[in-house]
């Protein structure tokens, strides 16, 4: 494929301006590209940072089409979205405009469905835990019969957590499939086998066909017990100490299998795996780039790796060189978040944070004076907030994180 060199006479089109995105639109800007926002939200955390802002739903392919036809005045040279899910709108946007050095459309179809992507890698001899879309009781209970406790239901269609439930017993079955089935999109749901094991959070680049698997993050489930029937992450920890050079190379085979049948020659590759059994087994992929500041702050700062910079040279269609792709160093970095277990929900009346120091990288507080919090946390996206930080070593940068957080003082009304 033919790249072409680094100019500063490029638009971007950004599709969410919402916190995460940030670091992209500066990071583009950095480079200088000219950025087009878009986000349904009128007063985007991103708004101030983008050269143009508009007021358009990210999540309607139509709300963008009716922009481009009606609104647009440059001439856009590549489309991206920066740790939002929405890799086909992102594909049907630079399929419009004709821009789309990526993902192809009906690859990015098929990431986003969480059943049709499990066949896909059965067809394809890439290791997954046992699955089966289900459409009533009955449907669970014979999965179960086979594979026996426990299972994991979820939507085939969410994000974040929403609508995962972690099932040890056949208690209440029918509330976890009816809450899968409210949360999804297209009301399908999916039950699968839950394998024991460390598990891992990857982000790859696809490079004119060649996989560089940039970095892995230890997920931290420590706390899942607290969280249960509900599936909540605690952040990560880089770089990883479960994948060993065999699950590495494991790992690189199934995502160029991943890449090979679905035509991406240039792109990003999101996985999450289990090392179960001693071996890689894939529990779900995603053609785009993953939020929780993975890519845009603890890749960059565990492995001197420019994450961002490249994915924006590649939705660019621009060249980018070896050394780019290349890891110069090799830093502990943790991220830890702020949860907030109530007996009843409450409303915020005040948060103090402490003063940061050397070694907390970034934080960030979503919730805001004013919020009612809820007694228990049921996605990823009811976390309160977050801090990156470094360490000597892996155990200094876990407690790093974890004490800056403990120094939040929450009050309520």
């Amino acid at each position: 494929m033919q790249m072409v060199g680094c100019t500063l006479d490029k638009t971007l089109l950004v599709l969410g301006g919402g916190p995460d995105q940030i670091p992209g639109i500066s990071k583009a800007k950095e480079m200088g590209i000219y950025t087009i926002v878009l986000d349904g939200n009128p007063n985007a955390d991103a708004k101030k940072y983008a050269n143009e802002f508009h007021t358009v739903s990210i999540k309607h392919f139509e709300q963008i089409e009716e922009f481009i036809k009606n609104k647009l005045t440059k001439k856009v040279d590549g489309v991206i979205a920066f740790g939002v899910d929405i890799a086909s709108i992102i594909a049907k946007t630079a399929d419009t405009l004709d821009v789309n050095y990526t993902i192809p459309l009906e690859s990015a179809k098929l990431s986003e469905d969480k059943f049709i992507s499990k066949v896909f890698m059965h067809k394809n001899s890439i290791p997954i835990p046992e699955y089966k879309q289900v459409e009533n009781l009955e449907d669970i209970k014979s999965f179960i019969a086979d594979v026996g406790f426990p299972v994991i239901i979820k939507p085939v269609d969410n994000s974040a957590a929403r609508g995962i439930s972690l099932i040890y017993s056949d208690e209440q079955l029918s509330l976890f499939f009816e809450h899968a089935q409210k949360l999804s999109p297209s009301k399908k749901v999916i039950i699968e086998q839950y394998l024991s094991g460390p598990q891992i959070t990857t982000e790859s680049i696809v490079y004119d066909n060649n996989i560089f698997n940039i970095c892995c993050s230890d997920r931290n489930y420590n706390d899942i017990d607290k969280f249960l029937p509900n599936i909540i992450e605690n952040g990560g920890d880089l770089p990883s100490v479960h994948m060993t050079d065999l699950h590495k190379i494991s790992l690189h085979k199934y995502l160029e299998e991943v890449a090979k049948q679905l035509n991406i020659q240039n792109g990003i590759i999101k996985g999450d795996i289990v090392v179960y059994n001693g071996s890689v087994n894939i529990i779900e992929f995603a053609l785009r780039l993953s939020g929780g500041n993975f890519s845009t702050i603890e890749i960059p700062e565990s492995t001197g790796v420019d994450f961002i910079k490249i994915a924006i040279k590649l939705h660019l269609n621009m060249k980018i060189d070896e050394d780019e792709l290349t890891a110069s160093k090799n830093k502990n970095i943790s991220l830890r978040y702020k949860f907030c277990e109530l007996t009843q929900s409450q409303i915020i009346k005040q948060i103090q944070l402490p003063l940061k120091n050397e070694n907390i990288i970034f934080s960030n507080f979503h919730a805001r004076e004013g919020d009612v919090i809820s007694e228990k946390t049921t996605n990823h996206a009811e976390r309160m907030g977050f801090a990156i930080a470094k360490g000597k070593t892996r155990e200094d940068a876990i407690k790093n994180a974890q004490t800056y957080l403990d120094n939040v003082e929450i009050f309520f009304e």
